[in-house]
């Protein structure tokens, strides 16, 4: 299994990752009408989706590799007077009890990982969700750009990593419906969307995953 890499946010950033995503608004409003409270932001970056739920009542944990972005949302979270537990870890290994959580967002982040590693994420995914808890969870498509880029080292059957940019280093977990499906064996599958972004030089495709413990 490849280890574990940081996104190094003080190198790279964008102004749009400050915002929520539009996917992430949904959830809000299903999570809260389910009475759900103890909310993880499982590769939380910044912490964009973190404050969001705070500010809405949940009680959340933020977890992430890098240390930047953990520090940025620290100091947003104090200005704010949010009480957001932060911890620094890797996703693979996760410092919560098991069923310590009702619902969990994975937002672009667990697909950073090789085959093995992915599998390893979504197992303890489902160890600190509690029964009938729910996570959402996004998934690069095998249809993007990347996966047949001649710019990446194959590192598996389906993982591919960058050799430069930002992401150099940083494995990428390419997925299928039929991957998808396989991989949450142990989740009830309750929504699949899927959504292509089209760039001047490369197509982005994704999976977008609600899944509920079993």
């Amino acid at each position: 299994m490849i280890k574990s890499k940081a996104w190094n946010w003080d190198a790279y950033s964008k102004p749009w990752w400050e915002e929520p995503a539009g996917e992430v608004y949904p959830l809000l409003n299903r999570w809260k009408n389910k009475k759900f409270s103890k909310f993880l932001d499982l590769g939380c970056g910044i912490g964009r989706h973190s404050i969001l739920f705070a500010q809405h009542g949940f009680h959340v944990s933020a977890l992430d590799l890098g240390k930047e972005g953990l520090e940025k949302l620290r100091d947003l979270a104090k200005k704010l007077k949010l009480p957001i537990n932060i911890k620094h870890a890797d996703m693979i290994k996760l410092p919560y009890k098991d069923s310590a959580f009702d619902c969990i967002l994975a937002f672009h982040s667990i697909y950073h990982q090789d085959d093995e590693g992915i599998k390893k994420v979504i197992g303890e995914m489902k160890r600190v969700l509690k029964r009938e808890g729910e996570a959402y969870i996004t998934f690069n498509s095998k249809n993007g750009s990347v996966f047949n880029s001649p710019d990446v080292k194959r590192i598996s059957g389906n993982t591919v990593m960058k050799t430069e940019g930002h992401e150099a280093g940083i494995p990428h977990f390419l997925a299928s419906k039929e991957d998808i499906e396989l991989l949450l064996k142990d989740f009830k599958i309750l929504e699949i969307s899927y959504k292509e972004e089209y760039y001047p030089d490369y197509l982005s495709a994704h999976y977008f995953v609600l899944a509920q413990k079993k």
